[in-house]
């Protein structure tokens, strides 16, 4: 049996609040502006245990408590969304809600949903030890100004090459969507990376999707992009990882611009040339965006999955 009484807030138990006050980037993603001003609930039970392992019907949790009553949880409950907040857990109701109300948010500003890979999509890397002796100048030839270079050295050990139009793609594209990245790189390197793409932190806020935040390792899917599908778009160059959501996705040609061992030809590094700019890829992938974007908002299509991306190519 369960008795259930309704007190407003107070300042008590603050244990936990006070650990994720600073962090208004997560009220904020996760639609919860208003959640401190809401009545506490309490609950008075028999078996607290079977209470906290299969009938808590709170949303959200940090660290193993409930941000809304403070109480502790089952470790694994709900589903681990650390990319938005380390500790952070939320049911399946909602981020069912969030999808939607993060969705309708976008779709307000005229934005939609734009996921993207980052290495031979964005970037290719390549650690010094691969280096071909034909490559091996490009060592002294690396960028320390973030902001406007495009060979970078990533812990003495990597060289990091963005793809051309890299910047220009993101700056234009956030203008229309709500970007994410999504790569089977480690955290580490995925936030590393995005640096050299994004070093003013303009167009991706919190939302990298590591190889950490997938539950199989060789699979990518959109289940922790708090977007409905609807409106979301997948840029990758490998198709084989997104088997479960084909009708989101553009494939787009590898970037590789050092040598590969798949290749029987110089790399580009090797021959001191690179894609251009106003003929490459992504250019070719921004516009295709724009087309999609137009076409939804101006409400000649409601699901970008009814749009068959290759025609656009």
């Amino acid at each position: 049996m369960v008795a259930v009484s309704v007190r407003p807030p107070t300042s008590t138990h603050h244990h936990v609040r006070s650990k994720i006050t600073p962090t208004s980037t997560l009220h904020r993603s996760l639609g919860l502006d208003s959640c401190s001003k809401a009545p506490r609930i309490r609950l008075k039970i028999f078996d607290e245990s079977i209470f906290l392992g299969f009938y808590c019907k709170h949303s959200t949790v940090i660290n193993g408590v409930c941000l809304h009553c403070d109480r502790p949880m089952a470790s694994d409950y709900g589903i681990r969304f650390d990319y938005i907040f380390d500790g952070l857990r939320l049911t399946l109701d909602e981020i069912s809600r969030l999808k939607v109300a993060n969705s309708n948010k976008l779709f307000a500003q005229k934005k939609l949903h734009l996921v993207l890979d980052l290495d031979h999509t964005l970037l290719h890397s390549k650690a010094f030890r691969k280096l071909t002796p034909d490559e091996l100048y490009l060592k002294k030839q690396t960028d320390s100004n973030t902001s406007d270079g495009s060979l970078f050295v990533l812990d003495d050990a990597y060289l990091v090459k963005l793809r051309p139009f890299a910047r220009t793609f993101l700056k234009e594209a956030s203008s229309m969507f709500e970007i994410y990245v999504c790569s089977m790189g480690s955290r580490y390197y995925v936030k590393k990376v995005v640096e050299f793409l994004d070093p003013e932190g303009n167009f991706f806020d919190s939302r990298f999707i590591a190889r950490e935040d997938f539950k199989e390792k060789s699979k990518k899917n959109l289940d922790l992009v708090l977007g409905q599908e609807c409106g979301t778009i997948i840029v990758d160059d490998t198709k084989s990882v997104w088997s479960d959501h084909l009708d989101n996705l553009i494939t787009v040609q590898k970037y590789n611009y050092f040598a590969d061992r798949h290749q029987n030809c110089k790399s580009q590094a090797e021959m001191k040339t690179d894609e251009i700019e106003s003929e490459g890829e992504l250019r070719n992938v921004l516009e295709v965006l724009r087309r999609i974007h137009g076409l939804f908002f101006d409400g000649l299509i409601k699901d970008v999955r009814c749009l068959p991306f290759k025609l656009f190519f």
